[in-house]
Formats: C-alpha cells, sequence, structure tokens
C-alpha cells in the first residue's frame, strides 16, 4: 500500500540556519514544534510500517529560485515527525531504502509537500517516468529489452 501525506512546507535550511543564530532556544522550540506538528498529523493517518520502508518527496514551490538543498533539508522535520507518531521505527538507513527520490513541482499557491511512502519501492517508477516525459512507447521498449 502506498500512502501519500500532504503538508505544509517546513523550514528550509536557510530558515533554521537563521532561526539558530537566535540562539539554541527559539531553534530547538522550532524543532519541538514542526516535529510535534508532523506527529500529530501522521498519527491521524492511522498507518505503521515495521519493516523497510521507500519514499518520494514530492516539494511544491511558488518560487523556483531556492536551492534544492535548502528545501530538502526540511525532510529533517518530517521524518523525525513520522518517527516520532510512531509511524516507523527509526529513520535511519537500515530502514529508509535508497533512493530517496525528490522531485520539485511549481505552484501557485501555498509551498507544500506531498510524501509518498510504501513498503515496496515499485511505485516509485511512476512519478519518475512522468517527470521525465517519457512516450508510452519507449518505457515499452525499455521493459521489454528490445
Amino acid at each position: 500500500m502506498i500512502y501519500e501525506l500532504k503538508m505544509p512546507l517546513p523550514p528550509t535550511l536557510n530558515e533554521i540556519i537563521n532561526t539558530a543564530r537566535c540562539g539554541w532556544k527559539p531553534s530547538n522550540n522550532l524543532k519541538k514544534q514542526w516535529t510535534n506538528k508532523i506527529a500529530k498529523f501522521v498519527k491521524e493517518c492511522e498507518f505503521m510500517f515495521n519493516d523497510k520502508i521507500w519514499i518520494e518527496f514530492n516539494w511544491y514551490l511558488r518560487n523556483f529560485g531556492r536551492d534544492f538543498d535548502n528545501v530538502s533539508a526540511s525532510s529533517k522535520f518530517i521524518m523525525d515527525g513520522i518517527v516520532n507518531a510512531k509511524a516507523i521505527r527509526n529513520d535511519n538507513l537500515m530502514v529508509i531504502q535508497s533512493p530517496v527520490i525528490h522531485y520539485y513541482h511549481r505552484c501557485t499557491g501555498a509551498d507544500i509537500v506531498i510524501l509518498r511512502i510504501s513498503q515496496s519501492p515499485d511505485f516509485l517508477l511512476d512519478n519518475f517516468l512522468l517527470s521525465n516525459d517519457f512516450s508510452a512507447s519507449i518505457v515499452k521498449l525499455a521493459i521489454s529489452g528490445e
């Protein structure tokens, strides 16, 4: 089963760094606030994985002038919230399997992230094909090995 979680974009790396410059307390409060917010949301979704998982992040952003690594750093809050909610036992590399996919999309509304998570990597191919605009005939050739 594939679970799809849609949530507001947590603070990006630049926002995290700027908060940390104000001292450890504001930084700690930001981390707790977002981890707890995401954990509460994940608990309401009522899912749990006991073993390895594959994940895909879809970042929907108004501003494409941001660095991709600054945006993807907000995955820290998301993954810690998922662990805090006990939906996964850990967010280390024994549980989170490679590849961890990140897609970036333009949007006109609020910045959001959609996380797709599953016990099987099969779903990862869905958006890969769409994002690279492969035609059906090329995909069929690639799959058949001709």
